[in-house]
């Protein structure tokens, strides 16, 4: 563990945690690393996925509004064309406009609320007639169960990780670590001074909860006090199933950026973000101008019965 002390040169004893013998202590280890790469890869997929959002928020966002304002007048011009048409067109062409309107409320245009309760029966008519599942469909859907099985039990442990604030094991630690190496415990001055600065370390990592750094200066100073035989079995799978929570909770946020929908624009490489965002920008300016053009034709009822006959 000696690539893991850095912080602590200077400040542990002349014997160190260093050497790996069991398989508990080799289990700790791949944790250990697991769990500190993982928070490298955290950390740096959150600072990509706010460079995204702010990039978005400038580019993107603008291009959005205008498209939506352009969709929105489309819309009222389609309004006008409501009840000229054959029933099946009137049907066609309020069913659209009530999908395209509860999408465009959603966006902040609430001058297009009149027309969202004019059509709106549309919406649930159609919903009406979607097939829903019968329970034989449920029993037949293809998935394995095992599958299902193991994702629930990863559900479920994520779901046990450590609460946010300072809890119950990482006190645990930090008392264990403070019953060791108080500085007040210490009648040598030297002694006194180099536990002070390691209740310093204990201390910052116990106020920022963090329970990585925690664990690290445990098993670091752990043989200042015991031998690495006498640290028993039990402390080691108790340490391992903390790490191993830690892990699933971090490779749980790291999915969920990864899936969220900043990530599709570039998945953590900069160059690619930003090509991705040019392409983005020129694919609503493209549609923009299809509205443009779509706003002017509709005004025929020819155009109109053309559209819907392609929609």
């Amino acid at each position: 563990m000696s690539n893991h002390i850095t912080r602590y040169e200077g400040l542990i004893a002349s014997q160190t945690f260093d050497k790996v013998t069991s398989k508990l202590q080799k289990q700790f280890v791949q944790n250990l690393k697991r769990l500190e790469a993982l928070k490298v890869e955290v950390a740096e997929a959150k600072v990509f996925e706010r460079a995204v959002e702010v990039q978005v928020a400038k580019d993107i966002a603008p291009l959005h509004r205008k498209y939506n304002q352009r969709l929105g007048d489309m819309l009222l011009i389609l309004d006008t064309h409501y009840g000229r048409l054959s029933e099946e067109e009137n049907h066609k062409l309020g069913f659209y406009i009530a999908t395209m309107v509860s999408q465009l409320l959603a966006s902040g245009l609430q001058h297009l609320q009149p027309l969202y309760e004019k059509y709106q029966d549309y919406l649930m008519s159609n919903s009406q007639e979607v097939d829903m599942p019968t329970e034989e469909d449920d029993d037949d859907e293809d998935i394995p169960e095992e599958w299902s099985e193991q994702d629930s039990r990863i559900f479920e442990q994520v779901e046990e990780t450590l609460p946010p604030i300072t809890n119950k094991t990482a006190r645990s630690i930090y008392m264990e670590l403070v019953k060791e190496f108080h500085p007040d415990l210490e009648s040598d001055e030297e002694e006194k001074l180099r536990k002070t600065k390691l209740m310093h370390l204990i201390t910052e990592a116990y106020s920022k909860n963090d329970l990585y750094e925690l664990l690290k200066l445990r098993m670091t100073l752990i043989t200042e006090q015991e031998k690495p035989q006498t640290f028993v079995e039990p402390q080691l799978k108790r340490y391992n199933k903390i790490l191993i929570k830690q892990i699933l909770f971090l490779e749980k946020e790291l999915k969920d950026i990864q899936s969220g929908a900043y990530w599709q624009f570039g998945r953590g490489n900069y160059k690619t973000m930003d090509i991705s965002i040019i392409t983005e920008m020129n694919s609503i300016k493209k549609a923009t101008k299809q509205l443009e053009f779509h706003k002017q034709v509709l005004k025929s009822k020819e155009y109109v019965v053309q559209f819907l006959s392609n929609y």
